[in-house]
């Protein structure tokens, strides 16, 4: 039998947890033609939502789906985005011809296709250095859909990215007002560091401020996750009670890709039952995967950088009181200040509801284990 539980890849099928309110909202932004904007950490699964619910328009609706991760330059952008383009709505390499001959006719010389031995389309481009029109490149999504009378939804993942780039607040106007225009298409736009795609999308000074609706994806509640364990592993010959099923995901704070991640270990680890002691060790197992990412996280840290952390670790959430600066020594108020953008940077702490709380699950128990004890700490 084939364990259940996978991580690291997109969710699909009976593999994707409940998320049915989150699912309705993005049915009915891509049926309406509204753009949407999802926000969360990462590993929270915004790309399997979105799949999930693209899928439910059982082909009705056409998808184009780009990651700017990798990414660095408005030019690699828009090779990028014409190469998704015109790739994921045909099928067809005459539907390509076509295309690029009506829609891209400033394009052309620079446009290359062809098929390959598995009858798959591929596309190269060669866009010039020297500067060029990119209005064919920015209204195709608009073209295509008006063109085939379909709705279209564009899904960008790790949007914020474009914000880095040396050339980043241009194109974000550029985009912007192409965008907002399109009436057949719905920009679903989304990323992993919430502190930067809501400065991009909630100031009023952004390009793309009030763009379109603001879906803030929160954790999977814990009784909805202990019915999908429970289910999954009574399917597949096992037996987790409710009760550990609720305390496995207590133990990775609800956190999607870490349920997962410790179900999958939890499942290897059991023959017909999984017992408290099958979990404690599993989450051990799950902590031992992740010492040496935890190790390149915490390596560069400043002394007042560990006692910060070592402050959120103890519940302390009022951080600049004088008794948290000077129990803990965190320095300055400024201190406080620069290590949470620090801290936002590198997905260790995250600030939403006001303080301090870990990103992942992994990371408190590794840094009381080994922060906490002077012997380990002096061999880390």
């Amino acid at each position: 039998m084939k364990n259940p539980f996978k991580y690291g890849e997109l969710s699909t099928g009976e593999n994707f947890c409940n998320r049915k309110q989150e699912i309705k909202r993005l049915q009915s932004a891509f049926r309406d033609g509204q753009s949407i904007v999802i926000i969360s950490p990462r590993r929270w699964g915004k790309s399997s939502l979105v799949n999930r619910s693209v899928a439910t328009f059982k082909g009705k609706l056409i998808c184009i789906q780009i990651d700017c991760f990798g990414i660095s330059s408005s030019r690699e952008f828009y090779a990028a985005f014409l190469k998704a383009t015109l790739q994921q709505t045909n099928s067809k390499l005459q539907q390509v011809v076509d295309t690029v001959s009506k829609s891209l006719k400033s394009l052309i010389p620079y446009v290359k296709y062809g098929v390959s031995e598995n009858d798959e389309i591929q596309i190269s481009l060669d866009l010039p250095n020297k500067k060029y029109d990119v209005e064919d490149i920015l209204e195709l999504p608009q073209r295509i859909a008006v063109d085939r009378k379909a709705r279209l939804v564009v899904c960008i993942d790790e949007f914020q990215k474009i914000a880095e780039w040396p050339d980043g607040n241009a194109l974000l106007e550029k985009l912007r007002s192409y965008w907002q225009n399109h009436n057949h298409v719905s920009y679903c736009l989304y990323g992993s560091k919430r502190h930067l795609m809501s400065a991009l999308f909630a100031h009023s000074s952004q390009p793309f401020y009030r763009f379109g609706e603001i879906l803030f994806l929160t954790k999977i509640e814990v009784a909805e996750w202990t019915l999908f364990l429970t289910k999954e592993f009574e399917q597949t010959g096992k037996v987790i009670s409710p009760e550990t099923s609720r305390r496995l995901v207590e133990r990775v704070d609800s956190h999607s890709y870490f349920v997962q991640y410790l179900a999958r270990i939890c499942w290897n680890n059991s023959d017909k039952k999984v017992t408290q002691e099958i979990l404690n060790a599993s989450f051990n197992e799950l902590l031992n995967d992740h010492l040496s990412l935890f190790q390149n996280q915490t390596r560069s840290l400043t002394k007042y950088q560990i006692n910060y952390l070592k402050a959120v670790s103890a519940g302390e959430t009022q951080l600049t009181s004088q008794r948290v600066l000077n129990q803990f020594d965190l320095g300055s108020p400024g201190n406080i200040k620069r290590n949470q953008v620090v801290f936002e940077d590198l997905e260790i702490l995250d600030y939403a509801k006001g303080f301090p709380i870990f990103c992942d699950p992994y990371f408190k128990p590794l840094f009381d284990r080994i922060f906490k004890d002077p012997n380990l700490h002096e061999h880390f």
